[in-house]
Parts: structure tokens; sequence; C-alpha cells
């Protein structure tokens, strides 16, 4: 067992142990108050619930690269390596101190000092071994997701670097598309931009950090647990339904966001529209400057998936072999909108004419069969039919 403190900033929340392998922790001393509760943790089973804290805020397990960076630092488990790391994220202010350290919140955090940005260029390249050099003290260590990726500094910010997962990153045009759809639909301050890049001759997905030094972000486990809805959400499951946009909508509203109705329907619609079955915790949340207990909800930030790549696991051919099931499958998986949502911001011709998009975007992947864009573009103007239905019956 491993003892630490939960800092948030300077402030101590929680004394406890943990299994460095299996993450399981016990609380010897907890704050009182806000702080404690903003994580969850004013109830039965605080233990339980910080394990789960522990767990999450490490590498996925289903992290294609786990075991090679595990490998490399000589770390028992991910929840090991962001102990190693201070379990510091660019996400929130929270984070590890040992025993009787007197290490503080701007000696640390990494928007004032940085990080080993050797880390990503060594996973991103797929040199492995070069991590042994490398410190743990760094992004990587706490950032969920399966995908291989790496934070970038420069003199213009600092950006996720995400790695295709197909040799010619033929999936990341489906992000791109993604990404375009929001920023017509909603405007660019309600997404988060998204562009293609190369990095160590791998095409990759680049975005800017949405956040700034005083914010947080809030993923949607946390965002539950602050509404006291521990048992409401089937977000967790990572499906998407009338019922758990519903709940969203709750929670939401609970912890004092403006407009839950009208964010949950944008985040419900683009869903719909770019026929994205992924809706899970950690593809959406809050934000509040650090200093207020004010939180609005975080713009749409995660296009992976997006226009079919994949659907729900499906192969390409699979799709363009039976496109009559597929348009079968859209209708009822994507059926969910409620028209008592806000749809007041929503403009029916704001897409017009996007499927040429969908078909210009695709017809260059030579890797595709030719039939694969038509399929997406016929699925796509299904979709803004019965979005334009939803939205006009509100």
């Amino acid at each position: 067992m491993i003892r630490r403190t939960l800092m948030q900033r300077d402030r101590e929340l929680i004394d406890f142990e943990v299994d460095p392998v299996t993450g399981e922790a016990r609380i010897f001393d907890a704050a009182v108050g806000n702080w404690a509760a903003s994580l969850g943790l004013d109830r039965e089973g605080r233990d339980q619930v910080l394990t789960t804290l522990m767990v999450r805020r490490a590498l996925s397990p289903m992290r294609k690269d786990l075991d090679d960076i595990l490998a490399a630092f000589g770390a028992k488990s991910p929840v090991d390596l962001a102990l190693m790391g201070r379990g510091l994220s660019l996400s929130d202010q929270f984070w590890y101190r040992a025993p009787g350290s007197s290490e503080r919140w701007e000696d640390v955090n990494f928007f004032d000092n940085g990080w080993d940005q050797g880390f990503g260029a060594a996973v991103l390249l797929g040199d492995y071994v070069r991590l042994a050099a490398c410190s743990p003290d760094a992004p990587e260590v706490t950032t969920s997701g399966h995908a291989v990726k790496a934070w970038e500094r420069n003199d213009d910010g600092i950006y996720l670097v995400k790695a295709a997962e197909y040799p010619d990153g033929i999936e990341l045009v489906g992000a791109k598309l993604g990404f375009d759809l929001c920023s017509l639909l909603f405007g660019e301050g309600c997404c988060v931009s998204l562009d293609v890049v190369e990095r160590y001759g791998r095409p990759c997905s680049i975005s800017p950090l949405m956040l700034d030094g005083d914010e947080e972000l809030a993923d949607g486990n946390r965002v539950f647990a602050m509404a006291d809805m521990w048992e409401s959400s089937s977000l967790s499951k990572g499906g998407i339904t009338a019922q758990a946009c519903d709940a969203l909508v709750d929670a939401y509203a609970a912890i004092g966001v403006a407009d839950a109705s009208a964010y949950v329907a944008r985040r419900a619609c683009f869903s719909c529209l770019s026929l994205l079955l992924d809706f899970n915790p950690s593809n959406f949340g809050a934000i509040r400057k650090i200093d207020s207990d004010v939180w609005r909800a975080a713009p749409i930030f995660d296009y992976d998936g997006a226009f079919g790549f994949p659907l729900n696991g499906t192969s390409i051919s699979y799709l363009c072999e039976n496109p009559s099931l597929v348009e079968l499958f859209c209708a009822q998986r994507f059926s969910f909108l409620r028209p008592r949502w806000d749809w007041s911001w929503y403009d029916s011709r704001a897409l017009d004419g996007f499927e040429d998009a969908i078909m210009k975007a695709y017809a260059s992947c030579r890797s595709l069969p030719p039939v694969f864009a038509e399929l997406i573009a016929h699925l796509f103007v299904a979709q803004r039919d019965y979005v334009n239905n939803v939205a006009s019956g509100a």
C-alpha cells in the first residue's frame, strides 16, 4: 500500500492509502464541506468511490500501448504509473502529494511548469524503449481513452495529438467531418476544433486544450456525483438514449449549468447526425473557474467514430454490402431525440448540402469501397430529415 494526500491545488482534501496494483483505496481522513462533496465523497462507501476515482485517473486498461508504457517505467499498473507522476492532469486541479511533502501547486502543475515532452514523442514514434529515460510526471499518464495519444505544447498553446489507428489515417476523415458539422450547426464556441496533421510519419488528429490554467473539467461521472445522481445514469455503459439524455439534463441543472436542455439537445443531435454511438462519461462534462461555483457545459470535444468509423465495431465491407440493414439500424438506433428539449438554437438550413462535403471527403479515400461515401451521405440525409422533424415539432 502507498500513502498519499489528495490535493486540490494547495488544499489538502483526503489522506488515503492505495494498492498500486489494484487501485483499491482506503481513506484515513477527509476534508468536510464542498471540497469533498465536489468529488462525490460525502456518501456511504467513500472508499469504493475513491477506488473508482483512482482507477479512472490513470491510463485506460483498453489503451492499445498500455503494456509497452508500463513495462518501460517498471510500473505495476496504470494506477502505479499515475502515482509516480503525482496524478497531475491538464483537466483539473487535483493531484497526489506524499506524506510530509512541502510541494505546492505552483511548483508542480503543468501550466506553470511544463512536463517532459519526450514521453509524448516516444509514444507517437512507437519507440517505447525511450520512455525509460523520460519522467512519468507527464499528462499522458492520467489521460483516458484507448487511442495512442500525446500532449504537445508550443508557443500557441497546448494540444492533444491522437495517432490514427488505421495506417492511412482513414478514420480521421470522419472525425474531421464531425468537427465541421459541429462548427456549422453550433458555432465554434460550442465545439473544440480538430485538424489532421502528421507527427513522426503518422497521421494524427490534433485539438487544442479547452481549458485555461485556472479552469477545471468535471467529466460525466463527476457531474453525476456532484448532482447526487448515483444510480440514475445509463451513460456509463456508453449508450445514448432519450432516458440517458434526460438524466444528463437533470444532472447539469442540478449543478447550476445554464441552458442544460439546449446543450444536451446539441450533443444528442450531433450523435444522431454523425452516426456516433459512443457517448460515455469521459466524452462530455462541465467546466468552471477554479475559484468559482459557476459551472458551464463543456464544448463538444470528441469526434472519434463519427460518420461510420467505426459503426459499432462493424466492418466497412459489411456496411457497404448490407446498406438496407444499416439504414434500418440507424433509423432505430438514432431515433431518440425529445421534442421537449430546447431546440431554439437549431437552424434547419445550416447543414444544407453537407452530404456533398461527405461525398467529397470520402471520395478521395482509395482504401474505401466506392459506395461507402454514398452510403454515409445517404444516412446523413435521412438523419437530418429526422432531426428537422423533431426540431420543428418542439
